[in-house]
């Protein structure tokens, strides 16, 4: 059974977690890439546009690194908040109008295309944020490999579009789950979370449920989460756990799908 660990790169937008690492996503990402790396992992990093618009020179690491997939995380995760609230109350869409997504998945397309020379082929939308036309959308623009799903109760990938292959998280996402930074047991009151370890583990379980009922694992830990959480400990014991595991590129692990299921 194969795993695909990913990881979405943004650009040096607000959040609580940008006060605790000086790095930009971009750099953490190589550092990313690289303890992946030596665990003989493959990782799909999903990146804004913006963010190898700006940072690309922090990012340029990852071009001699033949165990990273770049696809794409949008063009500007739906900032400036003052532009995207008013449009998501006319349009109906936090995207916006079908145009303006089009727009933003060509541009973003175009900006990780520049960077890597090899056309975008993986895609997870900012905070899983997705409407009627994104799927299409995608379809259009090339896109092979979706994985905006959060569903731990799909093993499988499965066909949305003739050419689209969704690949659901179906291990516990890090950001929203895991204490970290400003997320912490206080501030956090009755929500939900466990701790940087309590998640490694509940990652590692969840990939051995979805192995059992042979399907894909598809996991989601964030460059900047695994900082800040405690300087990557966490996501270098994780790596040791999947090392075992073969992995996939998202885009690999999609057309691997579409190749057993014609």
């Amino acid at each position: 059974m194969p795993i695909v660990l990913t990881g979405d790169v943004h650009h040096r937008i607000p959040s609580a977690d940008r006060g605790h690492a000086r790095e930009s996503e971009s750099e953490l990402a190589v550092e990313f890439a690289r303890i992946a790396g030596r665990h003989g992992l493959k990782v799909t990093l999903l990146f804004t546009g913006l963010a190898l618009r700006d940072d690309a020179e922090d990012a340029r690491p990852l071009l001699e690194i033949d165990t990273v997939e770049i696809g794409g995380h949008g063009w500007d995760a739906f900032h400036p908040r003052w532009l995207y609230r008013p449009l998501a109350r006319v349009s109906g869409s936090q995207h916006g109008f079908r145009q303006w997504q089009r727009r933003g998945i060509a541009r973003t397309c175009a900006q990780v295309e520049r960077f890597t020379g090899r056309p975008v082929r993986s895609w997870r939308d900012h905070a899983y944020i997705h409407d009627e036309h994104t799927a299409g959308l995608l379809a259009e623009a090339g896109i092979v490999a979706w994985s905006d799903d959060v569903d731990p109760q799909r093993a499988h990938p499965y066909v949305l579009e003739p050419d689209l292959v969704v690949l659901p998280v179906n291990t516990l996402p890090d950001h929203e789950n895991v204490y970290h930074g400003d997320r912490t047991p206080e501030s956090l009151g009755d929500v939900p979370a466990v701790t940087p370890d309590e998640w490694r583990r509940r990652v590692v379980e969840d990939v051995e449920r979805v192995r059992a009922e042979g399907g894909v694992a598809t996991i989601l830990a964030h460059p900047l989460c695994m900082k800040v959480a405690d300087e990557w400990e966490t996501f270098e014991a994780l790596c040791a756990d999947l090392a075992p595991y073969s992995s996939l590129f998202a885009a690999e692990a999609a057309q691997e799908h579409r190749l057993r299921h014609r």
